[in-house]
């Protein structure tokens, strides 16, 4: 149901499919149900945290951490 282009293991995850701007295949990381969120992008060398107090209260990431991941992915 949470997978959307991802493989989980061993307590993260793994993009295999680019569902979003910011998926690419190869981006692993976490996203934890305190609102916290970690990912490393190995082919652009990008490095992701995320820091918030809001639990999640669902699978789908909060509308702040699509924005920050959409900012994070913007080539500069």
């Amino acid at each position: 149901m949470f997978l959307h282009g991802q493989g989980w293991g061993y307590g993260g995850s793994v993009d295999v499919e680019a569902k979003e701007p910011w998926q690419v295949p190869g981006r692993y990381g976490w996203v934890g149900g305190a609102g916290t969120a970690a990912h490393l992008v190995p082919a652009t060398g990008t490095v992701t945290v995320l820091l918030t107090q809001v639990e999640l209260t669902s699978p789908e990431p909060t509308p702040l951490m699509r924005e920050f991941w959409r900012y994070a992915a913007t080539e500069r």
